[in-house]
């Protein structure tokens, strides 16, 4: 797996967040694997979809990708609250990728899996809706806690640099965590989760 983003594709684009973006997106389209199934090739949804940027075309699971710059702290800031709220209660949510990159050295710093079963709406904080001289007043966003997500949710398929699992590696512990949390009402009390 290289870690490297490849700047030519962010050529045509002038704002900073559109260019990470872009680059994030591919490396994600080119690099991972579905990390339910196993299946080598990811598929991305068509750009501006709610709460879902890849898809897995063999075992249908939805992922949402989200990218950092810097530390990964204790917080994401996501798009809209409502919206990401009714996705989460629907019977397809979503896992969570997320993404950490270096955009000077243009490198991936950390990637890695949250199984649906963690990305729950209580994870789900939501902001201050745009003040009334806004061009979107009115509108709330969300952010993400990643606090109230354990460890064992968050399965690495790169961490500090370093490709941290080998696929069998990763889908073993992602299929326990699957496993677990489709036996248990709450997997965050699953007895292999602690």
């Amino acid at each position: 797996m290289k870690l490297a983003l490849n700047k030519q594709l962010a050529t045509n684009y002038k704002s900073a967040s559109q260019k990470a973006r872009v680059l994030t997106e591919h490396w994600v389209d080119e690099s991972v694997f579905c990390p339910n199934c196993g299946h080598l090739d990811i598929d991305k949804y068509p750009n501006n979809r709610p709460v879902a940027d890849f898809y897995c075309s063999n075992c249908r699971e939805d992922y949402e990708l989200k990218s950092k710059q810097g530390k990964i702290g204790m917080k994401i800031v996501d798009g809209a609250y409502r919206a990401m709220i009714k996705r989460l209660q629907d019977a397809n949510n979503p896992n969570f990728f997320l993404l950490n990159y270096n955009l000077h050295n243009l490198e991936v710093l950390n990637f890695l899996v949250i199984p649906k079963h963690f990305f729950v709406p209580e994870i789900i904080e939501s902001r201050k809706p745009l003040a009334s001289t806004a061009r979107r007043a009115g509108w709330v966003g969300c952010n993400i806690l990643l606090q109230g997500i354990p460890q064992t949710g968050k399965i690495f398929f790169v961490k500090n640099r370093q490709v941290e699992s080998r696929k069998k590696r990763c889908l073993r512990n992602g299929k326990r965590l699957y496993f677990c949390a489709r036996k248990m009402k709450s997997p965050r009390r699953a007895g292999c989760l602690t």
